[in-house]
This record gives C-alpha cells, sequence and structure tokens, in this order.
C-alpha cells in the first residue's frame, strides 16, 4: 500500500538522471530527504507518546529515484499496528463502540504517515518541483 504523489515526466527525469555528475545525484538524493523529512515531522506530531519510542522510529530516506518513510523497529515493533491496526475489544466489548465501528479493522489509509501526505501534498510536489530544477541547472539544462 504505496502512497504515490505521480510526476510528469517522472520516468524521462529519472533516466536523463543517470547521465548527471555525481555530486548532482548526491544533492537531488538529499533535497528528496528533505521532502520526506516535511511528511515524517507532520506524522510524527500526531503519534501518540508514553516513551517517545514510536515517534523516534518514523524515519526518511532520500535517493536518487525518489523518497521514502519507514516506521517501526526494534524499539517500537508496534508502530505499523498505531499507524494501521485494528481496535481490538476487551472481553465483553462489542466491536460496536469505539472509532472503528463494525469490522474492528484500522483507517484503511492509516493514521499517521499517508495522512500527513495528504496534508502535505501541495508542499511536496512545489519541493520535488524545486528539486528537479535544481538538479537539470547543475547539470547545465536551463
Amino acid at each position: 500500500m504505496a502512497e504515490r504523489v505521480e510526476i510528469v515526466g517522472w520516468a524521462d527525469f529519472q533516466r536523463d538522471l543517470k547521465k548527471f555528475p555525481e555530486d548532482v545525484k548526491k544533492r537531488f538524493a538529499d533535497e528528496m530527504k528533505n521532502v520526506a523529512e516535511v511528511v515524517a515531522r507532520a506524522a510524527a506530531v500526531k503519534v501518540p507518546s508514553k516513551s517517545g519510542d514510536a515517534i523516534s522510529t518514523i524515519r526518511s530516506k532520500g535517493l536518487v529515484t525518489g523518497a521514502s518513510i519507514a516506521e517501526g523497529g526494534s524499539n517500537a515493533p508496534y508502530m505499523q499496528w498505531l499507524d494501521f491496526g485494528s481496535r481490538t475489544p476487551r472481553k465483553g466489548n462489542s466491536r460496536d463502540e469505539g472509532p472503528w465501528r463494525g469490522s474492528g479493522a484500522g483507517p484503511k489509509g492509516g493514521r499517521f504517515i499517508y495522512p500527513a501526505i495528504d496534508d502535505k501534498r501541495a508542499e511536496i510536489a512545489k519541493a520535488v518541483d524545486q528539486a528537479v530544477t535544481r538538479a537539470a541547472e547543475g547539470a547545465g539544462f536551463t
């Protein structure tokens, strides 16, 4: 279930990026990490916290091919459950109570990462556009 922000001409840009100087590719990957970090920060503020372990597992990664966000890990293996999990009723409570009435399933798009992507969609598009423009200029295209 990967949320995607589609960019017209992205495949062509990725193909041409292979020809760019290494320093331009490195800067582009760094800018993609910054794009992912915007979403990671927006998601982190919505995560409930007792110890802060779950929040600390939200990580952004930038690559020449794009950006990604990971969550969970050995410090907070329950983080994916917080984001996508369902409500398990206590013994005697029906699934007709609480925010996931009916099936008990958690929200389809998760609670933190995907809603943050939706909230920041315009900011993501603008930042990626600027990163692509800078990469093209750095490679000598204008």
